[in-house]
């Protein structure tokens, strides 16, 4: 159960930035911590990129851990962080016995000092006191980016080819929209080869061009498909990947916010990770695709408890059922019920079809605008604009279809 504010309501989950050259610190404060928001490691990043992420992160406090043997450099760190954001609140990790460090710390501006191990309570608690004082974290502008999430639990062609048909159909279907593919699925690279696009410019590359990503290097590196939709994924050798940080990842998928209206993620096959739960957290929202097998459900049920445990849940906006079979059981009824989430389509097998827009390179709207599966996407697409409740109104908003724009 969340952390309770003043008033018995549940405090609003925060993200938190934390710069230690120590991993132990920085596990110590990630369990402290785990039940009020995560915490993103800064370690060894510059001043720029630290304000930088207080921004795409909205964070409100930043933890600085101090030794003997890094004070000069780290106080003066924390006086060019608020300089830069004069209303964040630091605070300073280190040996509270040593008074030469509580006051180095205290004269640079940091607003508490903790020692390394102090309990949850006390961590929760300083948490409670700052959130009483700070103003309220930033929110998404109206004119940032919207993601939406593709999500199988399985490695699997088919739930690349609906990212690729949604982000197609939001391109198509959106006033003035710029969508972006961002395809970071098993296998790696299959949007790219299902739109025939080639590209030597990968998720990887972005992120070690983060300084350099603007709307020239987005034009002139990112593969295009003739509908304007732009494409960025994985590297068909995806090695490396476990050298990109938490920081780097917000770091980039805020220049994609500020560049884009839509992303939509293909997240075929990505395992439980750190790094799928941060993908996740910046979706509004999470569709699941799933198919009638036996082991799709099983291991797509077990992402749904893990989406659950992540306090994911409220962004969970439907199901779809891939290559549906109506007379093989479990039918749609029996799979809404298990998974207990709104229906929001039931894909048809339509192999003749895929295959060939697959292998031609081409969406299903170009080779076959007839097709169920074309009017199934479609069907998405409506109710993802056209639905009023609370639990998906969040989708009419990400699609932001009106009259004008269908």
């Amino acid at each position: 159960m969340g952390l309770m504010a003043q008033g018995g309501q549940p405090m609003e989950r925060q993200n938190f930035i934390a710069v230690f050259e120590s991993d132990r610190e920085l596990q110590w404060l990630k369990a402290g911590l785990a039940q009020v928001g995560e915490v993103v490691s800064a370690e060894g990043r510059p001043l720029e990129d630290v304000v930088d992420l207080v921004d795409m992160t909205g964070a409100l406090v930043v933890f600085v851990g101090l030794q003997p043997a890094n004070t000069a450099r780290m106080t003066a760190f924390i006086e060019g962080l608020l300089v830069a954001k004069p209303m964040l609140s630091v605070v300073a990790v280190g040996d509270g016995m040593d008074s030469d460090l509580v006051l180095a710390a205290m004269r640079a501006g940091a607003r508490d000092f903790l020692t390394p191990g102090a309990r949850t309570s006390e961590l929760t608690g300083l948490v409670r006191r700052l959130q009483q004082r700070l103003p309220s974290g930033q929110s998404v502008s109206a004119n940032h980016g919207r993601f939406v999430a593709v999500l199988n639990a399985r490695p699997d062609l088919g739930n690349a080819f609906f990212a690729e048909h949604l982000a197609l159909g939001l391109q198509q279907r959106v006033a003035g929209a710029r969508v972006l593919l961002l395809d970071l699925g098993l296998p790696p690279g299959d949007s790219l080869q299902l739109l025939g696009l080639e590209s030597s410019f990968s998720f990887l590359d972005a992120v070690r061009n983060l300084r350099r990503l603007d709307q020239t290097l987005i034009e002139s590196a990112f593969p295009a498909h003739g509908s304007g939709l732009k494409l960025l994924a994985m590297p068909e050798e995806a090695g490396g990947i476990e050298d990109v940080t938490s920081a780097e990842i917000y770091l980039l998928l805020g220049v994609l916010k500020q560049h884009f209206t839509h992303v939509v993620l293909n997240l075929s096959g990505v395992p439980p990770s750190d790094f799928l739960q941060l993908l996740l957290s910046h979706a509004e929202q999470i569709l699941l695709l799933v198919d009638q097998s036996v082991p799709s459900c099983n291991q797509n049920f077990r992402r749904l408890r893990l989406i659950k445990d992540w306090g994911l849940q409220d962004r969970l906006a439907g199901f779809l059922i891939d290559r549906y079979e109506p007379k093989v059981a479990p039918d749609q009824a029996a799979l809404a019920k298990s998974f207990d989430l709104p229906l929001l389509a039931a894909l048809p097998p339509a192999p003749a079809v895929r295959l060939r827009a697959a292998n031609l390179g081409r969406s299903v709207f170009e080779v076959a605008p007839r097709d169920r599966y074309a009017a199934a996407v479609e069907e998405v697409l409506g109710r993802l604009g056209e639905t009023g409740s609370a639990r998906r109104g969040g989708l009419a908003r990400l699609i932001g279809l009106s009259h004008g724009s269908r």
